[in-house]
């Protein structure tokens, strides 16, 4: 078993790290990682994730991959070393040079809108606009990068006081399904026009939004060209503490309650 890959698919609740990115001093999920790989004496090489995800976003379905020599990684030996707010689901061996982050083929975020009183048809009509290829200088912190990124799909789902925004494409800039949520935002309490929101991802433009609040936000899944081999032991102890934690605030409940629901359908 030498010079084995692996790439794990984690779920982690957002609100108590300080990102998914290792930083000194502070709890994030790939110090948490890397400390229970650590704690199995598995001498790591190689490691990287799928999607950086900011202090608060939670993850159903992010990526990390790491390389080990003479290793056997499962997710329940994994999630005996990890603590209950992080959870390995899935693993699968990989090819020795195999990169998360640039083999992805689709990257799925969801986030659960409490609805205030929003025009839905307008809401609709601005994740139409914001759909396709554009430069989204406006709705990111961009960090030197490209600002051209295209949307494959804004999918919208109302239920009960909630809203549930799926925003699909192959990658993202910083904050930006953020500060997209609150383009759509404005243009559905009427603030802004379906125009200045078009306006807005005009290259020339320049007049950057702000970020919605990052608690409601969960990078659902990270697609390859490869199905991760899940574990039906790890799964469904993950559908039992998740079934104990339904008391939680109420956005927080509605989150839970989505991710419980898609597992039970796929499994």
């Amino acid at each position: 078993m030498e010079n084995m890959r692996y790439a794990i698919k984690v779920y982690y609740s957002g609100e108590n790290f300080h990102g998914s990115q290792i930083q000194p001093d502070v709890r994030t999920v790939e110090g948490e990682i890397l400390k229970a790989l650590e704690d199995m004496e598995v001498e790591v090489r190689n490691f990287q994730r799928a999607a950086r995800t900011d202090k608060y976003v939670s993850a159903l379905g992010n990526v990390f991959a790491f390389s080990c020599d003479e290793c056997r990684i499962e997710p329940r030996i994994l999630n005996y070393y990890l603590p209950n707010d992080i959870r390995v689901l899935a693993c699968k061996t990989v090819h020795e040079k195999f990169n998360p982050r640039y083999e992805a083929k689709e990257r799925i975020y969801k986030y659960f809108l409490l609805d205030e009183g929003y025009d839905i048809e307008k809401l609709k009509q601005a994740c139409k606009v914001l759909e396709g290829k554009h430069s989204f200088h406006n709705f990111s912190r961009l960090e030197g990068r490209n600002p051209v990124r295209e949307i494959k799909s804004i999918d919208v789902e109302v239920s009960d006081d909630f809203i549930v925004l799926t925003f699909r494409a192959r990658s993202f800039l910083r904050q930006m399904v953020r500060c997209m949520v609150t383009g759509i935002k404005l243009v559905a309490s009427n603030e802004i026009s379906l125009e200045e929101l078009k306006r807005l991802l005009d290259p020339e433009y320049n007049n950057k939004i702000w970020a919605s609040d990052p608690r409601p936000l969960i990078l659902w899944d990270v697609v390859y060209d490869f199905e991760f081999e899940y574990e039906d032991f790890s799964v469904e102890k993950f559908k039992e503490e998740i079934i104990n934690k339904l008391k939680e605030v109420k956005t927080k409940r509605i989150m839970l309650e989505s991710i419980k629901d898609y597992l039970s359908k796929k499994f």
